[in-house]
């Protein structure tokens, strides 16, 4: 989310310098981009590709109890893919199988 007021759950959030807050100041939730958590996970855990691919896609999936539909690639389900490139960079992303989002070319 960018710099901000949010309702979240009924409670006023304002995200500012990288950190989502309540009035109080309380730390309200993580505005970590998915990207980036993959990246951290590789870096600082020592976790092969194929384990944080399954803990950013059918993991969640599975909790939301869409897993029949989303969360892997198998016939049947919704063909929601993200293209990386070997810095772990979104280069490209399915949703229903059509291009959502594609990287310009420098």
């Amino acid at each position: 989310m960018k710099n901000g007021q949010y309702d979240l759950g009924g409670q006023e959030v304002t995200v500012k310098d990288g950190k989502a807050v309540l009035e109080d100041g309380t730390l309200a939730g993580s505005i970590l981009k998915m990207g980036n958590a993959v990246k951290n996970m590789l870096a600082y855990t020592g976790c092969p590709l194929h384990q944080v691919i399954e803990m950013a896609s059918a993991n969640p999936a599975k909790q939301l109890n869409i897993f029949d539909r989303k969360g892997s690639i198998s016939k049947g389900k919704d063909a929601d893919i993200v293209i990386l490139d070997d810095n772990m960079d979104v280069l490209m992303t399915f949703c229903r199988g059509t291009i959502a989002f594609r990287e310009e070319e420098n």
